[in-house]
């Protein structure tokens, strides 16, 4: 009777334990849950940073209507009226940083 009572004992133990280590919310998906959320910060901050660098060029748009056009006669080709347009090699590349 001893031996049976231990032997259901450990099985509860066991259970327990595997539980405890694979079951939902267990060690080895609580580990998996907190790699995800630290590959996602990152993802996330990365994003953040392109956002900002954007937003900033915008402001730097708005607020200097020469540049503005600079940057749309550069990438559209965009000529005036009785303009000839010239294009020089390396010109683009500056302008649009």
């Amino acid at each position: 009777m001893q031996k049976l009572l231990f032997l259901a004992l450990c099985a509860v133990v066991a259970l327990f334990q595997y539980e405890l280590w694979f079951g939902r919310g267990g060690i080895y998906d609580s580990n998996r849950l907190k790699n995800t959320i630290t590959q996602q910060v990152k993802i996330n901050q990365e994003l953040q940073n392109r956002n900002d660098e954007v937003i900033d060029h915008l402001q730097e748009l708005k607020g200097s209507p020469e540049l503005m056009e600079a940057r749309a006669r550069a990438e559209l080709n965009l000529v005036k009226p009785n303009e000839t347009l010239v294009l020089l090699p390396n010109q683009n590349e500056s302008l649009a940083k």
